[in-house]
């Protein structure tokens, strides 16, 4: 019964990334709000969490090693997000300074010219980090990634703790 919740769970966390990235994808391409440099690793995170919870569902751990690699990549990609968000709340509200740019920042380390032209819409910076476009319920978009991150760490680790305690008690049986 709990190989199904640990199916479940990570489909209905893939279902949640995919959401945020279409929410991410409407606002670009029907609302012109063009990502900037962090926006686009905010969403390559999603995108890697969302693809190793698809992962997770379709090859669930039977083992406690197994179980705690899974969770650790998730927490990994989860991770990345939330500290790109912290950062790109720090660009949106610290103190401006001219001298750092969200372009001088972080090098991006894709050569957009090698992929195609639909992923290279998706993930090619344009805006500036510092400006604030777009608020949901007074909240800046970058501040709600770091919501979404922790609360996927939060689910994930939930998850791992209920299979964990699926497979010490099949131990014992």
């Amino acid at each position: 019964m709990n190989l199904f919740r640990w199916r479940a769970g990570f489909g209905v966390l893939f279902i949640a990334c995919s959401g945020m990235i279409a929410f991410a994808l409407y606002h670009q391409f029907y609302e012109w709000l063009m990502p900037c440099l962090m926006c686009v690793y905010e969403r390559i995170a999603l995108i890697g969490f969302g693809l190793t919870a698809l992962l997770a569902a379709i090859i669930p751990p039977k083992t406690r090693s197994g179980v705690y690699a899974w969770c650790t990549v998730l927490t990994g990609w989860a991770l990345f997000g939330a500290v790109t968000g912290v950062r790109h709340v720090w660009l949106q509200y610290g103190p401006k300074d001219p001298t750092v740019s969200c372009a001088a920042s972080l090098p991006f380390p894709i050569d957009l010219n090698a992929l195609p032209g639909w992923i290279a819409a998706v993930i090619r910076p344009v805006g500036d980090c510092s400006n604030i476009d777009f608020m949901l319920f007074g909240v800046t978009l970058p501040a709600w990634i770091i919501v979404a991150c922790v609360g996927l760490i939060a689910a994930t680790w939930w998850l791992a703790r209920r299979q964990l305690a699926e497979i010490r008690r099949n131990q014992w049986r």
